[in-house]
């Protein structure tokens, strides 16, 4: 699981932070507390990570997502 959580755990609070959720890496399990709607978006980051999506492409995913929130407000 090390290898989801990025060097030094940036990917991980990348995707805290962009979908406003906490992300918990235990042993074998991923935990995701936060409302229905940012767990889908975070979920949906991770399991595109562990399928080998690239994560400059998950990135970009996260920033329009980011962007588009920020249009709503």
């Amino acid at each position: 699981m090390n290898g989801y959580s990025g060097k030094d755990g940036r990917t991980k609070l990348l995707i805290e932070n962009v979908t406003k959720t906490r992300v918990v890496v235990a042993d074998t399990k991923i935990h995701l507390l936060g409302s229905y709607q940012n767990i889908r978006v975070a979920r949906h980051a991770i399991c595109s990570l562990i399928l080998g999506s690239p994560p400059s492409k998950v990135y970009g995913n996260l920033r329009n997502l980011a962007n588009r929130t920020m249009e709503r407000m």
